[in-house]
């Protein structure tokens, strides 16, 4: 099944910022009840540093733990494959590790009741970058999928969702295993019988997450391990696209540059996974789906909910006149 991914939400305005910080502050009057009456909702007990991230829990966290590590090896693996990181002064990218699925529920239904449930979200305006996870067996895949959302938002700006999205699912995976995703390989076949043809056009249309369907997940992924793992030219047209980006908008898009290096460049992204999938050492069985829906679309909450009230955001928005993007 089908399993839609995390959300990215940006936010500019310095009014916004400002409910941002406030919505931080306020975090942690709300706690939990039972056997961990008094812990904040929101974990501030404890903080751990790394690189450009600093960690927030509300237990002890060791240093070298696979969390710790998983991060630090996420900024050198940006680093390595896109040559890019943030400017000197960057504010620190905050990481915030709630205890347990149970302790992310609650937090999501006090904060964001109208969302369905994730493993994961990233908060993104101005220079604040906020990242919310909870523990659990797929803690470091999830890490690394914000924590990239973050540090190319703070290294480049904005950049179009496709590729932002194709980069996250590129770099949840460690370095070593370059980018290589078992279950969007796994399901490429399927797309292709079922009548999907790459569309590197098309994707750049996509504006928000609600537009985009689990298979254009797999197809920016795609994309995005053809363009660093492929001809030389074609990563070389990605870290040029990148380098537009930083300082303008209206970048030449990535299907244009491809197009003028490269002939027919989906049938070559086709041709670059038929080898990929050919060696022998390249797992092919589909990692077992998390049951939990990661939101990323409008049609991923298949069960009836009673109407929310709304959230601590939306009040505030809603009252300001400022939307949620």
């Amino acid at each position: 099944m089908d399993i839609p991914k995390r959300p990215v939400l940006h936010r500019s305005s310095a009014l916004v910022r400002s409910l941002v910080l406030l919505f931080l502050g306020l975090s942690g009057c709300a706690t939990l009840g039972g056997a961990s009456h008094g812990e904040p909702l929101v974990p501030n007990r404890y903080e751990t540093r790394t690189g450009p991230f600093v960690i927030y829990t509300n237990s002890p966290i060791a240093t070298d733990s696979p969390a710790v590590r998983c991060l630090g090896a996420l900024e050198r693996d940006v680093v390595r494959n896109l040559g890019i990181r943030a400017p000197e002064g960057t504010a620190a990218v905050e990481i915030y590790i709630l205890r347990d699925r149970e302790t992310f529920a609650h937090f999501l239904r006090f904060y964001y009741p109208e969302l369905p449930p994730r493993r994961a979200f990233f908060l993104a305006q101005a220079n604040l970058s906020v990242v919310y996870a909870f523990n659990n067996e797929r803690l470091e895949e999830d890490l690394r999928h914000e924590a990239t959302h973050a540090l190319l938002h703070a290294a480049v700006g904005d950049l179009p969702l496709w590729l932002d999205e194709g980069l996250a699912e590129y770099l949840e995976t460690p370095d070593t295993r370059l980018g290589f995703n078992v279950e969007h390989v796994s399901r490429l076949p399927d797309d292709l019988k079922g009548g999907w043809k790459p569309d590197l056009e098309r994707l750049e249309t996509l504006n928000t997450v609600r537009e985009m369907s689990p298979r254009d997940y797999r197809e920016a992924w795609a994309w995005v391990h053809f363009l660093l793992n492929g001809p030389p030219p074609a990563k070389a047209a990605l870290l040029s696209y990148l380098a537009d980006l930083r300082t303008s908008s209206k970048a030449i898009p990535l299907s244009a540059r491809l197009a003028n290096i490269e002939r027919e460049p989906a049938a070559k992204m086709l041709a670059h996974f038929d080898r990929v999938r050919a060696q022998p050492s390249t797992p092919t069985t589909p990692a077992k789906p998390d049951s939990t829906v990661l939101f990323q679309n409008s049609n991923i909450d298949p069960t009836p909910r009673p109407a929310a009230r709304k959230s601590f955001f939306s009040k505030f928005f809603s009252f300001f006149g400022a939307g949620e993007g």
